[in-house]
């Protein structure tokens, strides 16, 4: 799609700005042998290119995914029903509910310990273990009674389904751990590829049941996530297979799990808020609707997921990164620099999808006609997300992560006010709108208790910015029709404008360097 792509060329744009202001922080990585050549505050051209060649590696994987989806969806759309859509989504989020419940957190502990650890193998043991033993005993449990998953998540009752059901959720658990090793070690290509695989291999398994007219059944589209996610372990399995041996052979740490429980548990029961709050909206209009409602709307919120490699992009690099930051006691100025990156590019990415969102019901079967405007406050969620990322760190930092808890289930609470209101009146419409509300208000909550734990930050301009696309999404997703198309585009277009004007040194300066990069080429 061609917002899509504009979009990937405003975020590369940005991401080279992104690059110069992380690696600020690289000085203390290499501190001894630059000390005497460098002045303070600096940093040599090695190691901006590393850094940023970090980056786009990094950058691979969701865009290779983004790029695969992008594809994909139509194709699912036009060979399976909206009903079936509607329940590989609700898969997907029960998947994501399980994570959170077995995890304990305790991979979020990971990435936080890390840096820290003397013994990085025991300690990926101690954070596994205990939650691998819970979801082998619930597979185990659950095999007993092999409809109860097809029941509960898919509304039919199949053995075989509910085997699927848990192939898939057991293998995107595993999936979690074991690219979080990847990640940690910062091996950026084969972290991407960890995200790659599974999409690129769902696209062809629906490319063969195409070529070979399959029948379109629930069976063949679930069979085809859970072979992706049975395949891409397998692949994980050997990039990490020297870790986990090393991991394996460590012995066991009982004060080093309860610190690392302590840590994560808190981050769980956020997880399972903030879960609450991203996901019950799919399992109300199942409710309040239905199944045919609940797969258009799952189509939008599948499309904006595409701004997710933003975030995904953005999340992986900048944990690890504000934490090593924070621990070698690296000048933290910076910060305020990215949230304006950061908060020009949501903005950016709004206008752009807002502009071309036109094209997407020529993708689609008529039915998903709706898709063009709910699509718009679809991405504001992981948009806004991103933005918490950088602008609630200090919660992180200062380890606080209880508030996280609290802040979640306030905004969950709102959510489901707002989703029993607006979702008999106005259906998709109103899911999406009920949880872009909610989100902005989780967004909120967050970044101020960050400013006042930790460091301050431009609250006008942040929160000023973001109602002002809140506004904008909601009154497209709630009053958008093709006659009225135009005056929103008027807008985005004048934003996007006065972005580039904003913007002009920094621009200028990234085109001169990509030219002179293709130039040397």
């Amino acid at each position: 799609m061609p917002g899509y792509a504009l979009a990937y060329g405003i975020f590369m744009l940005y991401l080279h700005r992104a690059c110069r202001l992380f690696s600020d922080g690289l000085p203390y990585q290499t501190q001894g042998r630059l000390k005497n050549s460098i002045p303070p505050g600096q940093i040599s051209l090695s190691d901006y290119r590393m850094n940023t060649q970090k980056l786009i590696g990094y950058a691979l994987g969701p865009l290779g995914s983004a790029a695969a989806s992008a594809i994909a969806l139509p194709l699912i759309s036009w060979y399976f029903s909206a009903e079936d859509i509607g329940r590989i989504v609700l898969l997907q989020t029960v998947a994501g509910m399980v994570l959170l419940v077995m995890g304990l957190g305790l991979d979020q502990a990971y990435i936080r310990e890390y840096h820290a650890a003397e013994n990085k193998p025991a300690l990926f043991k101690n954070i596994f273990i205990l939650p691998l033993a819970l979801i082998i005993a619930a597979c185990v449990a659950l095999f007993f009674k092999l409809e109860l998953p097809a029941q509960w998540i898919l509304n039919l009752s199949a053995p075989s389904l509910g085997q699927l059901c848990i192939i898939f959720i057991f293998t995107t658990f595993i999936t979690r751990y074991l690219s979080a090793i990847l990640r940690m070690q910062e091996r950026a290509y084969a972290f991407s590829l960890s995200q790659l695989i599974p999409k690129i291999l769902i696209l062809l398994l629906i490319l063969l049941y195409i070529f070979f007219n399959l029948p379109k059944t629930t069976f063949n589209l679930i069979l085809a996530y859970a072979l992706a996610q049975v395949l891409t372990v397998a692949v994980l399995a050997l990039q990490t297979r020297s870790e986990v041996c090393q991991a394996m052979r460590s012995s066991m740490s009982l004060p080093l799990m309860r610190e690392t429980l302590r840590y994560g548990l808190p981050l769980a029961l956020g997880g399972l808020a903030y879960w609450g709050l991203s996901s019950i909206d799919r399992f109300l209009l199942k409710q309040l609707a239905d199944l045919s409602e609940l797969g258009v709307y799952s189509m939008a919120v599948s499309f904006g997921a595409v701004a997710l490699i933003f975030q995904s992009i953005f999340s992986t690099i900048w944990a690890p990164m504000v934490f090593k930051w924070v621990k070698e006691g690296v000048n933290l100025n910076k910060i305020s620099g990215i949230v304006d990156v950061m908060l020009a590019l949501c903005v950016a990415i709004l206008c752009l999808i807002g502009l071309f969102s036109p094209l997407v019901p020529l993708l689609l079967p008529e039915k998903y006609a709706p898709v063009q405007f709910i699509l718009l406050s679809s991405i504001l969620f992981p948009l806004l997300y991103t933005l918490t990322e950088v602008t609630s760190i200090g919660i992180n930092v200062s380890k606080r992560t209880w508030l996280i808890t609290v802040f979640s289930l306030l905004a969950l609470l709102c959510n489901l006010g707002l989703l029993y209101l607006l979702i008999p009146k106005l259906g998709a419409r109103g899911a999406a709108m009920a949880t872009a509300v909610s989100f902005w208000l989780f967004f909120v909550m967050k970044t101020e208790a960050s400013l006042r734990l930790w460091q301050p930050l431009p609250r006008l301009k942040v929160y000023g910015t973001t109602f002002a696309c809140l506004a904008v999404c909601l009154a497209y997703t709630y009053a958008g029709n093709r006659d009225n198309y135009f005056a929103f585009a008027a807008v985005w277009l004048i934003t996007l404008i006065w972005l580039c004007l904003q913007h002009k040194q920094v621009l200028h300066r990234v085109f001169t360097t990509l030219s002179g990069r293709l130039k040397q080429r």
